[in-house]
């Protein structure tokens, strides 16, 4: 088998017991989806504040949703807990010497919950789907130019150009596959039609509240379907998922604030995080071509924003100093981190005051923010607010609710926000889901010559070659501030050990939905 070397920075992280978001799933209630399929006759209650906008599979997104996604489609490989590639819909891969083509083998015994069975031209249609659909991952997919059927259970994909992390991407989002006669269907949204362990109960599941998960009747690996009934609450903010926690409404949350934390922990659920940094806090500053606040096309003002807040005091005040600081997209685990990159910016107003000023912005200007409740805690926003309007930039605020924020950033509404974004799973996806043209958190689509040169020398490049041109692109982002971290902090997953265990999954900040089992 010929592949192009894949470099997954975060490999080393050690499995954990852990707790997080599932997910929802299914076809219409009724088709395949009873209450008694390969469960092991427990139920799994999820709390969470993060809830998919759309159960299209090109659409559902990464990091929060993968569970998503998965309790519902099969992907064609699968990730373990030792984050080593294994079959899932797929039984055997193989790349072209030019790593340009890759031939899959199917199963060929699963169905998806409609009845429509699982082959080659289902693959294919999925392909054209996702690649068409111009979803959060689209990238995943870059470059498409040919799906070609080989057999009932055989196919191939031929890109224009290398895609580094083919397989991790066939584990996520592009690998993920739904009924053929479902896609493009409105009714996607809503209803998932998959080949996954658990389908969606529409008479007890209400839209953005409550989903019940009923195990998927003659399921195919029963080993993955460890629950009969899987319960999805999502609650408007953190406060509402603690009590949930607390009362015993729900088995596991996923918590970011330091208090309700501390809180949880005090209460005598378990916590847990991963063994390497996997989430940071700060700032993204989308529109670098001045579109909608002009200022912003100068990288001076973008580097004065940096200088001007003072984010250790954040980091005190609204996460009880658990931060680690930190200035870079990358994980410290990837051989293109730099430790030194983390000085680059002190706070340090005089110089913020300088840099507007010599980029012809002596008076400051006004940037429009949104404040997403339940996301942006208030420390943070003061510790925002009072840091620019000491330099001379008003923060003009709009409150939503949390659950607007990535959506209504992703089509480009919001010239900057503070964001909790992700470092993993690899170098190349970080680029793709960051600085690239077309990437999801590239709203306004910004471009550079010199990023995008280093950016198309990677595919072709030697291990060693690579390390080096994302070292450079690190840099490169770094001084151009288009994304401001300040800190890790990392989101934690609390637990109720008596009723379920969980692991989490090596670079993902939520625990895969395979990971969950009944506690006795």
């Amino acid at each position: 088998m010929s592949r192009l070397t894949r470099r997954a920075f975060g490999s080393a992280v050690v499995a954990l017991t852990a707790g997080t978001v599932l997910a929802s799933c299914g076809a219409k209630s009724g088709s395949d989806g009873g209450g008694s399929g390969g469960g092991a006759g427990a139920g799994l209650r999820i709390g969470s504040t993060v809830v998919p906008q759309s159960w299209d599979p090109a659409q559902i997104g990464a990091a929060n949703y993968v569970p998503y996604g998965q309790a519902v489609y099969d992907s064609l490989i699968r990730r373990t807990l030792e984050d080593e590639y294994v079959p899932m819909l797929a039984t055997a891969w193989e790349f072209s010497d030019d790593n340009l083509t890759i031939t899959l083998t199917l199963r060929d015994d699963v169905t998806f919950s409609d009845g429509a069975a699982l082959d080659a031209e289902a693959v294919k249609a999925n392909f054209e789907h996702f690649a068409q659909a111009a979803g959060p991952l689209g990238n995943q997919l870059v470059g498409l130019s040919k799906v070609e059927v080989l057999g009932t259970h055989e196919l191939s994909a031929t890109f224009d150009a290398p895609i580094p992390d083919l397989e991790y991407n066939l584990s996520d989002a592009a690998g993920r596959m739904a009924s053929p006669a479902s896609l493009g269907e409105e009714s996607l949204k809503t209803v998932p039609v998959g080949s996954g362990p658990y389908v969606m109960d529409e008479t007890t599941s209400v839209q953005g509240s409550t989903y019940t998960l009923n195990a998927r009747e003659d399921y195919w690996e029963p080993d993955l379907q460890k629950f009969d009934q899987v319960i999805f609450s999502i609650y408007s903010d953190e406060t509402g998922l603690l009590n949930a926690l607390k009362s015993g409404q729900v088995d596991v949350g996923n918590l970011t604030q330091q208090d309700n934390i501390d809180n949880a922990s005090a209460s005598g659920l378990e916590i847990h995080n991963a063994a390497v940094p996997i989430s940071w806090v700060g700032l993204a500053l989308y529109d670098r071509d001045g579109t909608m606040v002009p200022e912003l096309a100068s990288p001076l003002v973008r580097q004065a924003i940096a200088h001007a807040i003072d984010s250790e005091a954040i980091n005190q005040a609204a996460y009880n100093g658990a931060g680690v600081p930190n200035r870079q997209l990358l994980n410290p685990s990837s051989e293109a981190y730099d430790e030194s990159l983390n000085s680059i910016y002190p706070y340090d107003p005089e110089r913020a005051r300088e840099l507007l000023a010599e980029a012809g912005h002596p008076d400051g200007f006004t940037l429009p923010m949104p404040a997403a409740t339940g996301l942006l805690v208030p420390a943070a926003q003061t510790g925002i607010e009072q840091g620019l309007a000491e330099v001379g930039i008003t923060v003009d605020w709009t409150t939503i609710p949390s659950q607007q924020l990535y959506s209504e950033m992703q089509a480009g509404k919001y010239a900057a926000a503070f964001v909790i974004f992700g470092s993993v799973p690899t170098e190349w996806s970080v680029v793709q889901d960051y600085l690239a043209e077309n990437a999801a958190w590239n709203p306004f689509k910004t471009s550079d010559p010199e990023l995008q040169e280093l950016i198309d020398a990677i595919p072709s490049a030697s291990p060693e070659e690579q390390t080096g041109l994302f070292a450079q692109i690190n840099e490169w982002e770094v001084e151009s501030a288009w994304f401001i971290p300040w800190y890790w902090a990392e989101e934690n997953f609390a637990q109720a050990s008596d009723t379920v265990t969980v692991e989490v999954q090596p670079r993902n900040n939520v625990p895969f939905v395979y990971n969950y089992a009944p506690a006795s």
